[in-house]
């Protein structure tokens, strides 16, 4: 069994789009521009795909940024793990562990965690990789991202497979389907159903296993991820091969080692092979399977892959078992069974020493209080009595001291959820006031725009008439008709002004992208300000409530910076990137101190962060003194 890798495909649209954005001055949009791209062409485009990591963590270590650098340990090591060097995508994902925490920032500690332990996976080490994945899925819950939750949930079920547990795998395989089908997520739908069908396997549920793999197989072929392709050819050659469909399971392992070959990866063409030469022992085709298993073998060995490994070494001693040599089919049955123990064994010796140190230090402090109370029992028989009463008192003491702290424990933890409900309260009312303010923005602009607005041209229209029909003979009053005209006119522009102000009719008509564009287009004019604008991706409406307030999130931060930056640029950035959308607002002026947002004493960023958390979404504020400040809004689209 093969786990399914993490990739997402887009168009050569979107791949272009994302180059315009790595000439940009603004560090952050280059950057994002950057990490998007050694994603997007890891797979497809090998050579370009480092060329973008490495550019990303050499800007990123001279302007001392450590979350991109994190992010460029992060790119390598993903680059890596599709090429099947697992050495050293091990060693970057380490990287980008520790310069996560360093960081600070949940989700990049997260992803990092979850990253290093799909490569602990490939290396056999479950229990190390359970742990990180639990240690992910926790942070995610906090975040409420659903899409990685479900990606999280994938990845501990096929731990849980690994050792067996098939039932607790398929608790966590249920919830990421659930969560993957709702979103209309058809990479994660594909790795769910590739689980699926590994546990199917395994319960010998063979119909049910190939079913899933060929679902699995459809939906990647959909989105372009043809190593996930190639995965799933294996498994379901592994499922045929299960009731002796040579065949089948031939064509498909064939159709895996020409995938594997086409995308350069070395370690699904290993294991590809491995799997022909087991149909080649079936058929007595001893010579071609041997060399094909030692060829791979070393070659495993090389990009340190311990699951290839050890299926080379599981069918090297069926090999030699079918030739009648016992003793190559020992040697290699011992490197399987040493292999396959490795890191249970160490790990069960390293407790089992812990546990027999304890015990031996328990025993000889036993021992020690036993002889000493022996003595003090000789040395002192006339205290027997003091040392009794001493012993009440004291326990009564510490009786009194229980129940004190049992008390104040049960007082802390009626406090707490008082705390947590006036909390929720407090969060219900402040999403309820904003949802009723901008109704009530909406509602306000449409009067003004549809009724005031409406009526002021109307009584235009009737004065413009009613001038033809009055002899006005004096130039006074030609003079006081002609202010009436003029002062309608003004009151009908202001009214239009007020209520775009309020809710941009090209908002409400079409959309976040075209109302942005509006906006920016506005403040060009602006003396001594450049605004660099870029939108990728944005081509659908997003629901009208997160679009009213990410607008007003992004007319309130353009605004802040025009008024107190000093930046002579400014670079806008929205990406829809899968199910979310980011958006990078950075500028090159005089930035702030950003350890002291909750002691600001304004409102502005103060509500800012509300209005993002209102609509589920995470702000991240990152400011030097002197060289500008970037601020990162993410929210699910």
């Amino acid at each position: 069994m093969l786990l399914f890798s993490h990739v997402f495909s887009q168009n050569n649209n979107y791949i272009d789009s994302l180059k315009k954005l790595t000439i940009s001055s603004v560090d952050s949009i280059r950057f994002n521009a950057y990490t998007f791209l050694a994603w997007e062409l890891k797979e497809t485009n090998t050579k370009a795909a480092f060329e973008y990591a490495a550019k990303l963590f050499e800007e990123a270590t001279a302007v001392g940024n450590k979350k991109w650098i994190m992010r460029s340990h992060s790119d390598m090591s993903n680059i890596y793990m599709l090429k099947g060097d697992l050495n050293k995508a091990l060693a970057y994902a380490n990287k980008a562990v520790d310069m996560a925490r360093i960081s600070a920032n949940k989700k990049d500690i997260a992803g990092a965690l979850l990253n290093l332990s799909n490569l602990k996976s490939h290396n056999n080490d479950y229990a190390a990789a359970l742990e990180l994945q639990l240690k992910a899925l926790k942070i995610y819950e906090e975040l409420k991202k659903n899409y990685y939750i479900s990606l999280t949930c994938n990845a501990i079920s096929a731990s849980y497979s690994s050792i067996g547990n098939f039932k607790l795998s398929n608790v966590y395989l249920s919830r990421s389907y659930a969560i993957s089908k709702l979103k209309a997520d058809f990479q994660n739908q594909g790795m769910t159903l590739g689980l699926m069908g590994d546990n199917y396997k395994s319960l010998n549920n063979i119909d049910s296993s190939i079913y899933c793999y060929n679902e699995a197989k459809i939906l990647f072929k959909q989105i372009e991820n043809y190593t996930d392709y190639a995965t799933a050819c294996i498994n379901i050659g592994g499922a045929y091969l299960s009731n002796n469909d040579l065949k089948h399971a031939e064509e498909q392992y064939k159709e895996a080692v020409e995938i594997s070959k086409k995308i350069e990866n070395l370690e699904v063409h290993a294991f590809s092979e491995i799997c022909i030469a087991g149909l080649y022992i079936k058929q007595g085709n001893y010579s071609k399977a041997e060399q094909m298993l030692l060829n791979s073998l070393e070659l495993a060995k090389k990009l340190g892959s311990g699951e290839t490994e050890l299926a080379a070494y599981d069918l090297l001693t069926e090999l030699y078992m079918q030739k009648k040599d016992p003793v190559k089919a020992d040697l290699y049955y011992n490197e399987y069974k040493s292999l396959k123990d490795s890191v249970f064994s160490k790990e069960m010796a390293l407790r089992f020493s812990e546990a027999q140190t304890r015990f031996d230090v328990e025993k000889k402090d036993l021992e020690l209080a036993k002889n000493k109370a022996e003595i003090e029992a000789h040395e002192k028989q006339n205290f027997i009595k003091d040392i009794i009463i001493f012993s009440v008192i004291a326990l009564l003491c510490l009786l009194t001291v229980v129940a004190t702290l049992a008390y104040r424990k049960k007082q802390i933890q009626q406090q707490a959820k008082l705390d947590a409900e006036i909390a929720s309260q407090k969060e219900i009312r402040s999403k309820a006031i904003i949802e009723a303010e901008e109704k009530e923005r909406r509602r306000i602009a449409q009067d003004l725009h549809d009724g005031v607005g409406q009526i002021l041209s109307a009584a235009k229209l009737n004065l413009s008439g009613l001038e033809s029909q009055i002899n006005l003979t004096d130039q006074k009053q030609k003079d006081a008709f002609k202010n009436a005209l003029d002062l309608i006119d003004d009151s009908v522009k202001e009214v239009r002004i007020v209520s775009h102000n309020m809710m941009p009719n090209t908002l409400i008509k079409l959309g976040l992208a075209s109302a942005i564009k509006e906006f920016i287009t506005k403040i060009q004019g602006t003396p001594n300000l450049k605004v660099n604008l870029e939108i990728v991706g944005l081509d659908k409406r997003l629901d009208p409530e997160k679009e009213t307030v990410l607008y007003r999130v992004i007319q309130e931060i353009v605004s802040n910076i025009i008024k107190h930056a000093k930046a002579t640029e400014i670079g806008l950035q929205l990406i829809k990137h899968e199910k979310e959308l980011s958006i990078i607002i950075g500028d090159n002026g005089v930035g702030f101190d950003t350890s002291k947002i909750n002691t600001f004493e304004g409102i502005g960023l103060k509500n800012i962060i509300s209005r993002i958390e209102f609509i589920n979404g995470s702000v991240h504020f990152d400011s030097t003194i002197t060289k500008g400040t970037t601020i990162v809004i993410e929210v699910e689209a």
